[in-house]
């Protein structure tokens, strides 16, 4: 992504800081000092401005320079801190701030950045008003922040000199080639648009709607929302789309996805259209827990040999062109080669995304507020330029209230004041959290130890300025400082001002407290980040109803957007549908009717032996069902709460290799997602509609809905209920040949609003088959 660069006339338009950041790498990732004292450092710096304004300077001129070097038409725009005009002389002076006295002699040495924006300064000066180079003196001046009232060190620059001359041209010749070879590569890379087929042949039902719908969308800068049952090919079909779109526009294309298994699949798809013939490059960016070569959680760069020296290890290995020339990046080939080069991998990678034209990552990169990537999402400019691609949407809001919830722990409030070193004046800081959550907790206990919601006019200590005060003094603050900080600032935003969005609620997690403003709509915060976008296309197997969907994703009104609906693309004859009304699965009624599901389960698995999901709404609904099984000898796979990720991939190869009644949970981590390819697949059980439990969050977000004349229960349990079993469901086939059976146990799938949520594709001849009696239908159709 080059911001402000128009290939047509060859013409990049940019400020002076943009240009210099443009190819020159930091030198270390180690801060100079902690990076909140930017405050400060803007208050020192204008209040020197005003002090040599007093003394006749101009402060915060505008300049620009025009110039052609190797063919590219750079336009650079800037403003000048100081200018002082005496005796037909201009006298420049450029303010830096510094955390320390500067131990360098000659700043062309060691702070070139600097330079090369005061020559600039001076040679858009000269060209403005013609005049010679050496009427104009220049200086950079340092102000040294470590005392009370900044220090001052002068350091004069003659960068008319053939020294500063040389690296100014150099940086500009090395943006020229860099502009030259990004031409040279998108020109054949359009070329080869021409002639690149789609990845696999022949297209399945509904998959050249979804490549047009893709291709309409991101021309007309809008928004689309597809449902396509799962086995559609939504992924080839949205990326394929995409590509065809984004790449002559030089838009830089983002799949979201929150699945490790769907990045696999977009790696597969990705490969198979670079082979297919299209010059392409792709990235996946990974958590920075994930591929730390140190092994931490969070980062630690004053003790870390990959933050050192980042800029120069770079250039000597060669490692951006090696990755690059690798077409996809993948995270196992990035913290190999980024190890071989001693730099951290996830810093690398995210210099390698701006040069990449499709970015594949979590939802959080785009959407969350504290770790969104800013060098595409910060200013309109840049995320103007972003096309996204936002997969098993559906999952989307839920996500993004958690984005917008911020909270406070007990734990780091306790932590922090068992530090021997704590200093004083954070302990006045933290003393009256740790008395407000003992208070809190007394009240937990007389709620049963239930979540509560507090008034949301509750004193809260926030404090903020004794907070930036003293966090903007440490160069390096503890985690748990850190957390409690960003969360300080986030309630303070929403305490100062009341958004009957948020609820101030309470709550007790293992061996910890926490309090919480729990967000119950963040749609407009999703559609301010969706409206800076070039366009944006949402797809799932589970986005009906439209219109709630449209709303919770912040998409703009019917008017303005796009949806489709993909037909079922597999023979209806092959996946068969029946109810189970006999048996009541309502909270109430589950202990009373265990023994009927039970030998129900008994019957399916003896009568037609093979693999069978069995989808419970929760754990507790399993753990009913796990002692009356288990005496059956019956070759039981049950899913436990907190899996690992080593502990999943063998369950699905289990599920994969042999015959079984599986246990899982609805909307869980294995009723979505995940492709099984297993030869004994008979079908699912699905028990009861799967509607969320009943808490106050729930609560909460059902009368959100109701405020905004929306039917609370439909919105907030009904609807999300179905989608868990439509997903459970799409586990099941995924070709022509397969034949699989759907069993829904419950009366409230024949009731009203469930049964009309459920897919058209479910009812043959317009029903629902119900099992009136044994399971002689389902025998027949599966024989």
């Amino acid at each position: 992504m080059i911001t402000g660069y128009d290939p047509v006339s060859r013409t990049l338009t940019t400020g002076i800081g943009n240009l210099i950041d443009l190819l020159r790498l930091p030198d270390t990732l180690v801060p100079p000092d902690n990076p909140l004292n930017v405050h400060k450092r803007q208050r020192a710096h204008f209040k020197f401005q005003r002090k040599m304004e007093k003394k006749g300077w101009e402060k915060e001129i505008p300049v620009e320079l025009k110039l052609e070097v190797q063919g590219i038409n750079f336009h650079i725009r800037g403003r000048l801190d100081l200018l002082l005009e005496s005796d037909g002389n201009l006298s420049i002076l450029e303010v830096k701030t510094i955390p320390i006295k500067p131990d360098f002699e000659d700043p062309v040495d060691s702070r070139i950045r600097h330079v090369l924006q005061l020559c600039f300064y001076a040679k858009a000066l000269a060209s403005e008003r013609h005049i010679p180079p050496e009427s104009i003196r220049t200086s950079l001046v340092y102000l040294e922040m470590k005392t009370k009232t900044p220090e001052r060190y002068d350091f004069p620059v003659e960068v008319f000199g053939i020294e500063v001359e040389e690296a100014w041209l150099r940086h500009l010749e090395g943006i020229a080639d860099y502009l030259n070879e990004e031409d040279s590569r998108k020109r054949e890379q359009v070329s080869s648009l021409e002639n690149a087929s789609f990845p696999y042949g022949s297209f399945r039902s509904g998959q050249k709607e979804m490549i047009d719908d893709v291709r309409s969308t991101i021309i007309d800068q809008t928004c689309l929302m597809i449902q396509a049952p799962t086995g559609t090919g939504k992924t080839a079909a949205v990326l394929f789309g995409a590509l065809r779109e984004t790449l002559p526009r030089r838009l830089t294309l983002f799949f979201l996805t929150a699945k490790n298994t769907h990045k696999q699949i977009v790696d597969e798809t990705l490969r198979l259209i670079i082979s297919g013939g299209l010059q392409l490059r792709a990235i996946f960016i990974t958590a920075r827990g994930k591929v730390c070569l140190r092994g931490r959680s969070s980062c630690l760069p004053d003790d870390c040999p990959f933050a050192a020296e980042f800029g120069k290890k770079i250039r000597e290995s060669g490692v951006v062109h090696n990755l690059l020339n690798l077409r996809v990046i993948g995270p196992n080939s990035l913290v190999e080669m980024s190890k071989s080069a001693s730099v951290c991998p996830f810093e690398l990678q995210l210099i390698l995304s701006t040069r990449c034209d499709v970015v594949t990552c979590d939802y959080n990169y785009v959407f969350d507020p504290h770790v969104y990537l800013k060098r595409f999402f910060l200013e309109k400019s840049t995320s103007s330029l972003c096309s996204l691609l936002i997969d098993e949407a559906a999952n989307l809001p839920s996500r993004a209230r958690d984005y917008y919830s911020p909270e406070i722990r007990l734990s780091w409030v306790e932590q922090l004041l068992a530090d021997h070193q704590c200093p004083k004046y954070r302990r006045k800081l933290l003393e009256p959290w740790e008395e407000a959550f003992r208070e809190w907790n007394d009240l937990l206990k007389q709620n049963s130890g239930q979540e509560y919601e507090l008034p949301p006019d509750t004193e809260l200590s926030l404090h903020i300025e004794r907070w930036m005060n003293h966090y903007i003094e440490l160069k390096d603050a503890p985690e748990e400082l850190r957390l409690l900080f960003r969360s300080i600032l986030d309630f303070s935003k929403i305490s100062d001002s009341y958004d009957s969005r948020f609820h101030l609620l309470f709550r007790a997690e293992e061996n910890d407290s926490v309090l919480q403003w729990f967000c119950t709509d963040p749609s407009e915060f999703l559609r301010e980040r969706l409206q800076a976008c070039h366009s944006s296309v949402a797809f799932s197997a589970t986005l009906t109803p439209f219109d709630h969907f449209r709303y919770l994703l912040g998409f703009p009104d019917e008017q303005e957007f796009r949806y489709r609906r993909i037909s079922y693309p597999f023979p209806l004859e092959n996946l068969g549908v029946w109810i189970d009304s006999s048996i009541d699965t309502r909270y109430k009624s589950r202990a009373l009717s265990v023994t009927l599901l039970v030998e129900k389960l008994r019957n399916i698995y003896s009568s037609m032996p093979g693999t069978w999901l069995v989808f419970f709404p929760s754990y507790a609904y399993i753990d009913l069902f796990r002692e009356f099984l288990e005496e059956d000898s019956l070759p039981l796979m049950i899913q436990t709460p907190g899996m690992t990720n080593e502990e999943r991939i063998s369950f699905i190869s289990q599920i994969e290799s042999g015959s079984h009644l599986v246990l899982t949970v609805s909307g869980g981590i294995f009723a979505e997602g995940i492709d099984l390819r297993s030869d004994t697949l008979r079908g699912a059980v699905i028990v009861g509609p799967s509607l969320p439990g009943m808490n106050l969050r729930l609560k909460l977000l059902s009368e959100s809905f109701s405020i905004r004349n929306r039917d609370g229960f439909l919105h907030t349990w009904a609807i999300p209920g179905i989608v868990r079993v439509i997903q459970a469901a799409g586990r099941l086939i995924r070709n022509e040949e397969q034949r699989r059976a759907i069993i829904l146990i419950g009366k409230r799938f024949t009731r009203y609003p469930y049964i009309g949520l459920l897919p058209e594709h479910w009812f043959s001849d317009g029903s629902i088959r119900l099992l009136s009696s044994g399971l002689d239908d389902v025998i027949a159709f599966m024989k």
